[in-house]
């Protein structure tokens, strides 16, 4: 049985297990300090942030979004003959 440590005020230290996003190992992460956390958190390691970085700056990766609504005016206001 694994024996629970504690921080330096006297609460135990609790961790939770996460993977990494892009090569999907799993880490154990404090809760309570995020001092503790890994050095490229969410991400176990550099290679795995750059990886993921990259991906986003090739769009790879992107978030959908809808047309703002002046866009949408424009384009109607552009398409009625005048």
């Amino acid at each position: 049985m694994e024996q629970q440590k504690h921080t330096d005020d006297g609460h135990p230290s609790t961790n939770v297990r996460i993977t990494c996003p892009t090569c999907k190992r799993l880490l154990r992460v404090p809760i309570m300090a995020p001092a503790g956390r890994p050095k490229f958190f969410p991400f176990c390691s550099e290679r795995c942030r750059l990886i993921d970085l990259n991906a986003w700056l090739d769009a790879d990766y992107g978030i959908p979004a809808r047309p703002d609504e002046e866009s949408e005016d424009a384009r109607t206001s552009d398409e009625i003959p005048a």
